[in-house]
């Protein structure tokens, strides 16, 4: 049997034919690895993301205990490739041992994922040359292929219905959308006004689905209902996510009102270009509004060439960059009609940083490229974005970069689309072009700080004990990270007095405190290390030591007595520092250190530096005393307990 007469279906439960006949394939880990190597097809997969698609998490030097994965796991990924070779045996079907992994090697048309890609691309194409009845056609044909949504139910595996079953059941909806607006162009009203009804029950926050139900109840000359319908989704989205109908809705409702010009989906070229990648706008921003001010009207003249192209939001960790972003996106969403691109560079985090490879694949895919037209070669990636991009108002959102290379490669080639950027780094490099600009958030200041408690807790709680919520407000030094942490603790624990939580947190210190119990990267803590891990070790000695400082006396010239190293040196640290958002610089010269960094650098360095070195740095610096105006409780400066460290 040759291997074009062999099939693989992903598109529902995992199946495998052969000259028309079923080819069994052993439950449990064998099709996990086969789930995996197929949505990689001719493709490696290396042997870390079999080991994390069959037990749930990365390996550390073998197996780390809580994922369940066997000591050797490299072992044992290859017994179960032997395994599903032997029962795919006959079949003409490769799995190529690679390197660092295995590739399965399949011809054109093997995988219905490729065929469905193939077909969506075609369907897209005749949309764009005013074919609708072909385009129809052929996306119907391609959503015909999906016999289960999600797919893969039958393959145990959390860590691949996680990863990797969402973004295929993003793609189908996609085309759905996509047939479902050409048959509207088709007049095909009354079967799509049923079809939609069960559409938007399945998918209730997708506002492309209740618009183009509305579209469809008023061309069949239910304009009440369509009216009804939006005033459902409307509260549905206030409710749910505190947000108000995006601009498709808008218009189609305003359309409906007024009676005006056919109720039918937007032209074909509007249908290519929808991508509306954005995470759901934050809800209850406080304290925000003149930087979400300035960053949409940087951006918001599209039309204008001297307008901003690319807008940077810098700021320490857990300042808020990431919600004013999104916000400021959402907002600007009409103004960038050709769709949003989103990615989350994984600037600071546990995992490496996203390869700049792997986000281009994904923003090509988006805008219609289907996958086996991305290059492989990150030059003629980068070449195939900007083509593609040309004449196009995309508004594309880049958040949590951690060097201006890793962003370079991501940045449009057309003047009418707008990029923004998130970095706790000040990211200068990418200034030096023209249109570029950046906003530097700050901590809030009492009274937002006071606002955004006072939202989440609520006013009659907080406002029982007002000398403990002043307390709190400046044990959390107007970052919004910990003062939402902290809000989280107090919602959770309504009988808890705010005065205890005060003292529960001078108590064992703040830094170790803030955070939420079961989820190691939501805290302050967190937050801070994920940018101290990426500094050297001499910028680690430097910032622990700067802990013993008091703020107006933050400058080269203490840090020199410090660290005792000249003068020039302590101020290039201190600027990369800065650099970084770790301390922030004073408008007069000289830094300051906020008071949780400060924290969290004494609770390092009483963690990692030699008593006897700390007390020699204090006798250097006889006048700053123990910090006595850094607003921070002296437990703070002790050393840390065995349950903090």
């Amino acid at each position: 049997m040759t291997s074009t007469e062999v099939s693989f279906r992903i598109l529902g439960p995992l199946e495998v034919v052969a000259g028309g006949v079923p080819v069994p394939v052993p439950q449990g880990k064998q099709r996990v690895v086969l789930a995996a190597l197929l949505l990689r097809a001719n493709r490696t997969v290396s042997i870390a993301e079999l080991t994390e698609q069959l037990w749930d998490g990365p390996t550390h030097h073998g197996a780390p205990p809580d994922t369940g994965a066997p000591h050797d796991s490299r072992g044992t990924v290859q017994k179960h490739v032997m395994r599903l070779r032997q029962a795919l045996s006959g079949t003409g079907v490769h799995i190529r041992t690679e390197p660092d992994g295995y590739r399965i090697e399949l011809g054109p048309g093997q995988l219905d994922l490729d065929r469905s890609d193939a077909l969506v691309h075609q369907g897209r194409r005749a949309a764009q040359l005013g074919d609708d009845l072909g385009a129809s056609a052929a996306l119907a044909e391609a959503l015909q292929l999906w016999r289960a949504v999600p797919p893969l139910t039958d393959v145990a595996s959390p860590a691949l219905h996680r990863n990797e079953v969402p973004p295929l059941v993003e793609r189908y909806l996609q085309a759905l959308e996509l047939r479902i607006d050409v048959d509207l162009r088709l007049g095909r009203h009354a079967e799509l006004a049923e079809e939609l009804i069960g559409l938007v029950r399945s998918h209730p926050l997708r506002e492309r689905f209740w618009a183009q139900w509305m579209r469809a109840l008023y061309a069949t000359g239910r304009q009440g209902e369509a009216l009804e319908a939006y005033r459902e989704v409307t509260r549905l989205l206030a409710d749910e996510l505190g947000i108000d109908p995006g601009p498709e809705l808008r218009a189609a409702h305003e359309q409906i009102l007024r009676g005006t010009g056919p109720p039918d989906a937007p032209a074909p070229a509007a249908v290519l270009h929808d991508i509306r990648q954005l995470p759901v706008a934050p809800a209850g921003l406080v304290g925000r509004q003149h930087a979400i001010r300035q960053l949409t009207d940087l951006l918001g003249a599209a039309e204008d060439a001297s307008a901003a192209r690319l807008v940077v939001v810098a700021g320490p960790p857990g300042v808020g960059k990431s919600a004013v972003a999104v916000h400021a996106a959402h907002r600007l969403a009409d103004r960038f009609p050709d769709g949003q691109l989103f990615a989350d560079l994984g600037g600071h985090g546990d995992t490496p940083p996203q390869p700049p490879e792997e986000t281009l694949a994904r923003f090509l895919r988006a805008l219609g490229m289907p996958p086996e037209g991305v290059p492989p070669r990150l030059d003629d990636a980068v070449a195939a974005y900007r083509s593609v991009t040309a004449g196009r108002r995309l508004l594309v959102v880049l958040d949590n970069a951690n060097s201006p290379a890793q962003v370079r490669t991501l940045l449009p080639g057309a003047s009418t689309c707008g990029v923004v950027v998130t970095s706790r780094h000040e990211l200068a490099g990418l200034l030096v072009s023209p249109g570029g600009h950046r906003i530097s958030l700050d901590m809030l200041d009492p009274g937002d700080a006071r606002l955004l408690l006072h939202g989440i807790v609520g006013d009659e709680r907080m406002a029982r004990e007002p000398e403990a919520a002043g307390e709190l407000i400046a044990l959390c030094g107007g970052l919004p990270l910990a003062l939402r942490v902290a809000a989280a603790h107090l919602v959770t624990r309504p009988h808890l007095p705010v005065a205890a939580y005060v003292e529960e947190l001078r108590s064992d210190g703040p830094v170790a405190t803030l955070r939420i119990p079961g989820d190691r990267q939501l805290g302050v803590a967190a937050a801070l290390e994920a940018s101290y891990v990426q500094l050297t070790a001499e910028q680690r000695h430097l910032l622990r030591l700067l802990g013993l400082v008091p703020d107006d006396r933050i400058t080269p010239e203490a840090g020199a007595v410090l660290v005792e190293q000249p003068v020039a040196v302590v101020a290039a640290g201190l600027d990369q520092l800065a650099e970084a958002g770790l301390l922030q610089r004073r408008p007069g010269g000289g830094y300051r250190l906020h008071g949780l960094t400060r924290a969290f650098a004494l609770l390092r360095q009483a963690q990692e530096d030699d008593p006897a070195e700390i007390h020699a740095a204090r006798r250097r610096l006889p006048e700053a005393g123990e910090h006595p105006r850094g607003g921070l409780p002296r437990t703070a400066l002790r050393r840390p307990t065995a349950r903090q460290a």
